[in-house]
């Protein structure tokens, strides 16, 4: 008798090379979410900071008088709500930030507090936007600066 031909895979085969395909398959798959979920807080983190800076800078081109907490500088028409205005011009006041989901900007407007002392010619800005969407897309950004009276 002499030996038989065989013309294709057997069964065990067949499943080795598909379990091979489907973890590799699935390692694949994996990377496009990540790299889907990396994108999107990517371009998260970008509109909050252009929102951000966007803030400051209108602060800084109102110049040192100008920058306060109250209704005339942060108007409730154009989405702002004053949480705290103090007679010094200091507060908090708040705005959202519609382009991010439950996106929440808050401005804090101090004088400089060294430590040592208050100095009355520089006020400490600091503007916070904080968004939800979950664990690995929600964030926080802050940005601060300072703002001087140049007499």
């Amino acid at each position: 008798m002499g030996m038989r031909q065989r013309r294709g895979f057997s069964l065990i085969e067949l499943l080795v090379v598909i379990f091979i395909l489907g973890v590799g398959l699935a390692s694949i798959s994996a990377l496009f979410v990540s790299g889907i979920v990396s994108s999107r807080k990517a371009q998260r983190i970008s509109t909050a900071n252009n929102m951000a800076r966007q803030q400051m800078e209108r602060l800084r081109s109102g110049g040192f008088s100008a920058c306060v907490a109250d209704d005339w500088a942060f108007p409730s028409a154009r989405g702002y709500t004053v949480v705290t205005s103090n007679p010094d011009g200091t507060g908090q006041v708040t705005f959202q930030v519609p382009q991010l989901p439950s996106g929440v900007g808050t401005v804090d407007i101090a004088y400089y507090d060294s430590g040592v002392g208050i100095y009355p010619n520089l006020k400490d800005i600091t503007i916070t936007i904080d968004w939800a969407g979950g664990t690995p897309m929600e964030g926080t950004i802050v940005l601060r600066n300072f703002l001087a009276n140049h007499p």
